[in-house]
């Protein structure tokens, strides 16, 4: 089944690539499905990398899953504080 995504996540392509059927929101409001929602923070340092790894572990589910990444605006990474 489809993963609902936001238009803007750099990661449509790369997991369009992979064969993964995203959905962008927009795309999606047309549907009369219910989708299964999930809100994802991620911590990782590697974001994109971490962030493909996540969606095409839950695009294997046989429901339609809505996808939602929370950012943090007031965060400092550990790695690159000085």
């Amino acid at each position: 089944m489809p993963i609902r995504v936001q238009d803007e996540l750099p990661a449509v392509n790369f997991l369009r690539e992979e064969n993964v059927f995203v959905m962008t929101a927009s795309r999606a409001t047309g549907q009369e499905i219910r989708p299964l929602k999930v809100l994802i923070l991620n911590l990782m340092p590697k974001k994109i990398e971490t962030e493909n790894q996540f969606l095409r572990l839950l695009s294997n589910s046989p429901l339609q899953v809505d996808i939602q990444l929370l950012r943090i605006d007031a965060r400092e990474s550990a790695q690159h504080a000085f």
